[in-house]
């Protein structure tokens, strides 16, 4: 009881727990919501229209990135550096934005039937890509000053109506629209955006009340422009490979695909709302110097990450059975792939952090950029051979290679060596191993027959326990410190 009392004491006290808390409910909410609405779009939608949405959901995170020029990323550093100006950093640098959305708009409009021919997209769904992308990086910009003012609960709940405003809409607009129904979706997305993100945009403008400050100006661009190769490629890693299917087999394919990766994206989940608690937290210790801090907590931090994930391993194929009609059921043997891909997006995001403290993040879009052109080779040359399902394999490689030279560079380029280059890809093909394992028995034993079922539960049922007591036991001795 003692322990108990220690426990919640501090949880009590510390800001950065208490947000880590409401970020991870919030954002189980959020994709709960998501899953919630899963059976109800693939049953409204063929899996064709499924995948022409998760194809326009790809363009909107290209276009986030670009109409934005990723100068939010600036918001971290710039806040504190312009600690006694911030509101006028802030409007002067969110209308630097609205400047480069008007340029890119009117050049995207002028030659958007050269661009849908050239990416295979219809030109009106690509409008409306680059306006929800717009959209999308105002409502980021806004989530990240509340990030960083650490005001958890406003960003919590203003992610929770946008969610939830998006998702009612796009329901109704798909019981409303009788042909072409997948453009209820995509109207759903950008009216509800339209609500909200126009809202969020004045209050900053008006709170500021300065548009133009070449200093404010300088400085985003500084941080931002060099990460817009970074993000791209980012997307590129995670998405591509649904263009390509997309380009070289169809759009039933791709519909498929996303299916499996929707399911398989729960470790996603998890890393964005502990990201979101981990990276103030992580600033204030680099700040202090408490690198020693830092590699104690990272250690933690990733084997809670991997009891978490040993359930998802176990679970989430038994979760798909429910959420979708049968014709979907086929891509869910590559949800361990997909499960591992994403293991890797968190232990190079541990690193990643590193080099967005020292402001180094040239090095990062060039690290991502490689890893970029590596899903995109390797998308060409296997999907064609293979079919779609060898898409996310080149995807892990892909991810693992990000992660390699992201730590890369935080190890020689930057020379902090706080976080154990030997943990942490000891883990990496550990994950890897296993994801791979847990594929090919599904494909040769077949999916759900008792040998995999019964392969998944004692694999990842095992490691989650053993890992379990292995933490406890640290964090017992911790607190009896």
């Amino acid at each position: 009881m003692i322990k108990i009392k220690q426990i919640i004491k501090r949880i009590k006290n510390s800001t950065t727990i208490k947000s880590g808390i409401w970020y991870t409910i919030t954002d189980f909410l959020l994709k709960g919501m998501a899953f919630i609405t899963i059976p109800i779009f693939t049953r409204l939608l063929s899996v064709k229209e499924y995948g022409i949405v998760s194809v326009y959901t790809t363009f909107v995170a290209i276009f986030m990135v670009i109409t934005g020029l990723d100068i939010h990323t600036s918001i971290g550093t710039g806040i504190n550096d312009f600690k006694e100006k911030k509101k006028e950093f802030l409007s002067s640098t969110l209308f630097l934005s609205l400047l480069s959305f008007t340029i890119i708009f009117l050049l995207i409009n002028i030659f958007k039937e050269y661009f849908s021919k050239l990416i295979n997209i219809h030109p009106n769904i690509l409008i409306l890509a680059v306006i929800s992308g717009y959209l999308s990086f105002i409502f980021q910009f806004y989530i990240s000053v509340k990030v960083f003012e650490k005001d958890y609960k406003k960003k919590s709940l203003l992610s929770l109506t946008n969610a939830l405003l998006n998702v009612v809409l796009s329901i109704w607009l798909l019981l409303i629209i009788e042909n072409n129904k997948y453009l209820g979706r995509i109207y759903g997305d950008i009216i509800s955006k339209i609500m909200l993100s126009s809202v969020l945009f004045l209050i900053i403008i008006i709170k500021g009340k300065k548009l133009i400050w070449l200093k404010a100006w300088k400085y985003s661009l500084l941080i931002g422009v060099p990460l817009i190769l970074h993000n791209l490629s980012g997307i590129i890693l995670s998405q591509f490979d649904r263009l390509a299917i997309q380009k070289i087999i169809g759009s039933e394919k791709v519909g498929l695909y996303s299916y499996a990766y929707t399911l398989g994206m729960i470790p996603l989940i998890i890393l964005g709302a502990t990201n979101l608690a981990w990276v103030p937290w992580f600033y204030d210790r680099m700040y202090g110097d408490k690198k020693n801090e830092i590699n104690i907590k990272s250690r933690y931090y990733n084997e809670l990450y991997v009891i978490i994930l040993s359930l998802i391993f176990i679970l989430t194929p038994e979760l798909g059975i429910l959420m979708a009609p049968q014709k979907y059921n086929t891509s869910l043997m590559i949800i361990p792939i997909i499960i591992a891909s994403y293991y890797m997006q968190f232990l190079y995001t541990i690193y990643v952090n590193f080099a967005f403290f020292y402001k180094k993040t040239g090095a990062i879009s060039f690290g991502t950029l490689l890893a970029g052109a590596i899903n995109i080779v390797l998308n060409i040359l296997l999907i064609p051979k293979f079919g779609y399902e060898i898409a996310a394999i080149t995807t892990l490689i892909s991810y693992f290679f990000l992660l390699f030279f992201h730590a890369l560079n935080v190890r020689y380029n930057l020379k902090d060596k706080t976080i154990s280059a030997r943990y942490m890809f000891g883990w990496a093909f550990l994950i890897i191993v296993l994801g791979i394992s847990q594929y090919l028995i599904a494909k040769y034993f077949g999916m759900f027959s008792f040998i995999e079922r019964f392969s998944r539960i004692l694999i990842f049922g095992v490691l989650g326990i053993t890992i379990g007591i292995k933490l406890y036991k640290q964090l017992k001795h911790h607190l009896n410190k």
